[in-house]
């Protein structure tokens, strides 16, 4: 009996060892198919890559996820950018081989459940943004978004306000949102400016600061400071202050005086009035107090202009003020000693109508009837316009047939001066014709005295004769 059971048992171990080994060989051939393929009931994107290799889902899984890969940037300034695969670099995408089982030999399971998987894209459009960014024009004009701002326009000389301007400047956050959502669901041409990629101005609106400012600036431009002058006005025009300002997008205003008068702008003014102030050769026009221009011969009163005291006034004065409503303050010119036309201490003497007025910081402070020198005797007083040489008290005046006791003596044109003449009861009319002095002003005492206690050396004598 043992005999007859041989057979089957060599068949049976034989069985064995070939299951063994096809088991062996179908196991290792199930590695080796599911190392590199998806296995049973897999999707990817929603696609089923069912026993598909990776490399073969590779190329569709990119088609799902950049749909797109064919298409223009276009955008204001400069040419079409035209975007192609090649531009692409899909070694930063997530690749359809990650998604492979990790283990091979368990690709049974897949007979039993799904697997859906889905990719992303990792860093590709990132670098993407970046090769566009190195490449197309557009980024390479960074001018900021203007707000609207007030600026000098040459064409209508005046200061306008601009509106505000979109720069090329592009915010690239929103530039790779654009992007991205372009390659997953648009078509045709990327419009950078439809896609409102580029930064935004702040201010996007006209504040009201921003019409005041520019109203203030116009009024500055139009300004002007006038200096009078014997031969006219000569103005200050205040736009030369122009350079020396500068205008902020929110309407403040710098102006730089110390830069305006390190320039000369100031100094270069001044000296066109030193010029026109200088002494005449020969007479002063002056004013009479009932308006009448009449000429004073130049004696011993000599103007003299400060400038450089006239330029700083000027360069003290602000925006504020150089742009008032009004216009600017006014600015009088600063004398060391002023020219008649300037004067505003003075001691006016009508030898023709024998009167003297008393002008203290422009306003008449006295009127009196004088008696000149004597035309009988020729002693007839001189016109022009005089320094004031000293004031002396109790004084003896003495001359070749005279010595007479004053108690107010106030020299001005060498023995010629004002004083007190209490040896005379009337003063004015013709006296001076017959009975006049030896050239001297005569005074009523108390006018005398008035006069000596109002004058000093800052007040011009001026005499003159009506033709």
């Amino acid at each position: 009996m043992p005999t007859k059971k041989q057979p089957h048992k060599a068949l049976a171990v034989t069985l064995g060892v070939l299951g063994v080994l096809a088991a062996i060989y179908l196991g290792f051939a199930a590695w080796l198919h599911f190392d590199q393929r998806f296995p049973f009931r897999t999707t990817l994107n929603g696609r089923d890559v069912s026993l598909r290799s990776a490399a073969a889902v590779q190329h569709t899984c990119m088609l799902d996820f950049y749909p797109n890969m064919l298409f223009e940037i276009d955008a204001p300034g400069a040419l079409p950018y035209r975007v192609t695969p090649l531009v692409f670099d899909f070694s930063d995408a997530q690749r359809a081989e990650e998604f492979l089982l990790q283990n091979p030999l368990l690709w049974p399971k897949s007979l039993f459940s799904d697997s859906e998987y889905v990719t992303s894209d990792g860093n590709a459009i990132d670098k993407l943004a970046h090769h566009i960014e190195a490449d197309y024009a557009a980024f390479r004009n960074k001018d900021p978004a203007q707000n609207a701002i007030v600026r000098y326009d040459a064409a209508s000389d005046s200061f306008v306000i601009l509106a505000p301007a979109r720069g090329g400047e592009i915010d690239r956050a929103a530039f790779e949102s654009a992007l991205r959502h372009h390659i997953l669901y648009g078509s045709g041409t990327l419009d950078l400016a439809e896609a409102h990629v580029y930064r935004e101005a702040e201010v996007n609106e006209y504040p009201p600061e921003l019409t005041d400012t520019r109203d203030r600036l116009n009024r500055f431009l139009s300004a002007s400071i006038e200096f009078p002058t014997d031969s006219g006005p000569l103005c200050f025009e205040v736009r030369s202050l122009l350079p020396y300002l500068s205008v902020s997008w929110t309407g403040d205003v710098v102006y730089n005086a110390e830069a305006a008068a390190a320039s000369g702008v100031f100094d270069r003014f001044v000296a066109k009035l030193a010029e026109a102030y200088a002494p005449p050769a020969d007479a002063w026009s002056f004013t009479a107090h009932d308006g009448e221009i009449v000429s004073v011969p130049v004696r011993s009163w000599q103007a003299e202009f400060d400038p450089e005291a006239t330029a700083a006034a000027l360069a003290a004065l602000r925006f504020d003020e150089l742009s008032a409503p009004d216009g600017p303050p006014e600015i009088l010119p600063i004398w060391e000693t002023p020219p008649l036309s300037a004067l505003t201490n003075y001691v006016e003497i009508d030898l023709t109508n024998q009167q003297l007025y008393l002008y203290t910081d422009g306003a008449l402070v006295l009127e009196t009837p004088i008696v000149s020198g004597s035309l009988a005797t020729r002693h007839r007083t001189r016109a022009g316009a005089y320094t004031l040489v000293g004031k002396h008290r109790n004084v003896t005046l003495r001359g070749p047939d005279y010595a007479n006791f004053v108690r107010y003596w106030m020299p001005f044109n060498g023995g010629i001066g004002l004083h007190d003449a209490p040896w005379r009861r009337n003063f004015g009319g013709t006296i001076y014709k017959t009975n006049g002095s030896h050239g001297c002003i005569n005074l009523p005492a108390d006018m005398a005295e008035t006069i000596f206690g109002i004058i000093d050396a800052s007040y011009a004598i001026v005499c003159y004769w009506r033709e």
